[in-house]
């Protein structure tokens, strides 16, 4: 199968599973905003961000370290076993060790024991998440996406069916963060049961290879603990200053933002042993084509959602929320911002990975989160979640805009100019074409926005004839002629 028709078929995938499981998500979020109101949700997304900052920090950067690594050893069945079951044991021991101290250094700090409690019940969400992540890993490197799209659904659906229970049966804030992580267990399980079929999960105490790989790893690691500061300071900071229903404003628009951002990071789990593989043979015209085609999918992507959040913010808050929640809607505006620049940012930081180039990241997240932190504590006080969200855009734009040039320096590429105008293009026209449809029933303007940007991409040529015939022709054996966006 061609590289085009391998990250067409799994990007398929995953926009297809996404779509399901946002829609469930959606109905989840809903749910919680109007029965918890400003405040609980409040208390909720505090909890989300404590325990984040836990697991952020217990990542090391191993998670993207093992998909490369798969990568570089691609079709070494007993390589790809060690690595797996040893990368897994490890993540198992640590995530026990480390994600248990975040509820109990919670009981410390001044919050009500309502959020002390809340704690406790979302550890599980994130212990099931982070080893999750070890399983999507091994999928993304064996192209079967298609395992954690169906396990994702699964566990939404089972949130969603627990929240109903809970709600009929008067639970609080507590009781309904604890359904969510009995939600995220059940999207591990399966994925777990679903990812044995390729790869090896069994203990495996493997000292040696966990230096290997944390000595691989770290420069990532370094990345992620100075990413959080600028991806998490801000929720905790409006908590400490700000009251508890401006957080629950912020962190539904915020909780929006997060699941949007994971289909770029899904995508470039699968992108990133291709590119690997591509650096390591030191073929450097496969991997700046596919690197560039990346960029061009990634804004294939974002710009009619940055296009319809505009036009529709507020409409979408307000269906997904509920009337408590209308003033998210401007803060969605704001952040679907950041959302685009994580999208292509996202290949970026992937790409610096495969270039092996993470030591001349550090300084830039290093510079980014001294000055992002520097502006949460002087300008959230003041303006709170609007100078929070800005300068999460800020953040994650300085973030892209650094990888991007680091990398382009690095690997000689060039930037997918001609496709992302195109991209931005069609989708400013197709909002301008939903602008009269906007106060109609929301699935009108959206499903007509849809239609108008496919068939603007098709017309101007954004996605080429030739693209769209190799995703939809199925030769095996066919030479890879990329994706040509």
């Amino acid at each position: 199968m061609s590289e085009a028709k391998i990250l067409a078929w799994n990007t398929g995938i995953q926009i297809t599973g996404k779509v399901f499981s946002t829609a469930i998500g959606v109905v989840v979020i809903g749910l919680m905003t109007r029965y918890l109101g400003q405040d609980g949700f409040g208390v909720y997304t505090t909890a989300n961000s404590f325990l984040q900052v836990f697991a952020l920090i217990l990542d090391l950067g191993i998670n993207v370290m093992l998909v490369q690594m798969l990568g570089e050893r691609a079709g070494d069945k007993a390589y790809e076993d060690r690595a797996t079951s040893a990368v897994f044991t490890f993540r198992l021991v640590t995530a026990l060790a480390f994600l248990t101290l975040a509820p109990i250094i919670g009981l410390f700090l001044d919050y009500p024991w309502e959020l002390k409690l809340a704690f406790f019940a979302i550890w599980g969400s994130y212990f099931s998440s982070v080893m999750n992540q070890i399983v999507i890993g091994t999928e993304q490197r064996h192209f079967k996406m298609h395992y954690a799209a169906l396990a994702e659904v699964v566990g939404r659906i089972v949130t969603l069916a627990g929240l109903l229970i809970g709600i009929g049966s008067g639970l609080g804030v507590v009781g309904l963060t604890l359904i969510v992580s009995v939600g995220s267990t059940a999207n591990f399980l399966l994925n777990l049961v679903l990812g044995r079929r390729h790869a090896s999960f069994a203990w495996n105490w493997d000292p040696a290879f966990w230096r290997t790989l944390l000595h691989r790893s770290w420069p990532i690691g370094i990345s992620i603990l100075f990413n959080l500061i600028y991806f998490r300071a801000d929720t905790l900071i409006l908590s400490y200053v700000r009251p508890l229903n401006e957080v629950g404003i912020y962190g539904a628009a915020y909780r929006v933002l997060e699941i949007l951002i994971t289909l770029p990071f899904m995508y470039c789990g699968v992108l990133l042993p291709l590119v690997a593989k591509a650096w390591a043979e030191k073929d450097k015209e496969r991997f700046n084509r596919l690197y560039r085609n990346a960029l061009s999918t990634m804004a294939l992507l974002a710009a009619p959602m940055v296009a319809g959040v505009f036009v529709m913010g507020d409409r979408i808050m307000l269906a997904i929320a509920g009337d408590d929640f209308v003033a998210s809607g401007m803060i969605l505006k704001i952040l679907i911002l950041a959302a685009a620049v994580i999208y292509l940012g996202t290949v970026s930081s992937h790409a610096i990975v495969a270039l092996n180039a993470q030591r001349k990241s550090i300084p830039l997240y290093i510079a980014v989160a001294v000055v992002t932190l520097a502006g949460y504590v002087i300008f959230i006080p003041r303006y709170g979640m609007y100078a929070a969200a800005w300068l999460t855009v800020f953040s994650e734009g300085a973030i892209a805009v650094g990888t991007t040039a680091i990398s382009f320096y690095m690997a000689k590429s060039g930037f997918a100019t001609v496709a992302i105008t195109k991209a931005s293009a069609c989708a400013a026209t197709m909002a301008l074409a939903i602008l009269p449809l906007r106060d109609m029933w929301l699935p009108i303007p959206i499903i007509a926005g849809a239609i108008i940007y496919g068939l603007l991409v098709i017309i101007t040529g954004t996605v080429s004839r030739q693209t769209i015939k190799e995703i939809l022709t199925f030769r095996r054996g066919t030479p890879s002629s990329g994706m040509d966006v």
